[in-house]
């Protein structure tokens, strides 16, 4: 976990943004995702398929802002990706 950017809540681990968590899914790292409902679904095919193809569980938050604030940053959010 050299420079990536990994966070804790609560004793998990996780990633945030679309990039990390897609680094964090090739790795075979990733426990759960956490997508924003009002996200373009285009933006997220990768992630979607990777989920589908290692039966990852997906939970849905309600607005982008909201993810963001809720794992303590100050922009919006469009993934979470909770770490094994």
């Amino acid at each position: 976990m050299s420079n990536e950017k990994v966070a804790r809540l609560n004793k998990q681990a996780y990633v945030v943004g679309l990039k990390e968590t897609l680094k964090a899914l090739k790795q075979q790292r990733v426990s759960k995702l956490i997508i924003a409902e009002n996200v373009d679904i285009h933006l997220l095919t990768r992630v979607l398929s990777f989920a589908n193809q290692n039966q990852i569980p997906i939970d849905f938050f309600t607005s982008q802002r909201e993810l963001g604030e809720y794992f303590g940053i100050n922009v919006k959010a469009t993934v979470v990706a909770l770490l094994k």
